[in-house]
């Protein structure tokens, strides 16, 4: 049989004042070297993000794993946008649907007037072709290249008319896009070399 040991009655205020010493040592190192998680942004101030941005209505916004997916309803069509959850940037944009067409025009009713009569009072003409407006180019380039307007141009070549949007980008960058002017797809974007506009 053993005999045991009594235990020094000084000595255990030492041993817990130790634990609770190496405790706290631990807690304050766990608080300076664990990474810091960035504030998210509230609903409301991601849905502001993407309004400065684009014009349009936002039908739905969630978060998931600290990013918001918004999806917005504009003129074009609808789109989901990913957005950082700490920064508000759009981080992605996919198209998602293209705007409905505009109904076809109802064929007017037979008239009074004889055939021969009416196909000489109105002159025949092709199906017009709906243009997209130099606004709606520049909202099309802003979808595919965010950043500031600088300058609009038009232009015809063998494939038909089309806009060329050029933008300036938040890292100083120039873009120069192509949207075409009857379909609104975009036909190219180039970047213009920062050593061309030093020289």
């Amino acid at each position: 049989m053993r005999n045991k040991q009594p235990v020094n009655p000084k000595l255990l205020p030492r041993v817990l004042w130790g634990i609770a010493a190496v405790v706290l040592m631990l807690s304050f190192g766990f608080r300076i070297f664990a990474p810091e998680s960035p504030q998210l942004l509230t609903s409301e101030e991601a849905k502001q993000h993407v309004l400065d941005e684009y014009a349009g209505n936002i039908v739905s916004l969630s978060l998931h794993s600290g990013k918001y997916v918004a999806e917005l309803e504009t003129a074009q069509g609808r789109y989901e946008l990913k957005l950082d959850g700490a920064t508000g940037e759009v981080t992605s944009i996919v198209q998602l649907e293209a705007a409905a067409t505009p109904p076809v025009p109802p064929t007017p009713q037979p008239s009074s007037v004889p055939p021969t009569a009416a196909a000489e009072s109105e002159p025949p003409s092709a199906a017009p072709q709906r243009v997209v407006s130099e606004k709606e180019a520049v909202e099309l380039a802003l979808l595919e290249v965010p950043g500031e307007l600088d300058d609009v141009d038009t232009g015809i070549n063998e494939s038909g008319a089309f806009y060329l949007v050029e933008i300036n980008t938040s890292d100083k960058r120039e873009a120069v896009v192509q949207v075409d002017a009857i379909s609104g797809s975009i036909m190219s974007v180039t970047w213009e070399n920062q050593d061309e506009d030093n020289s």
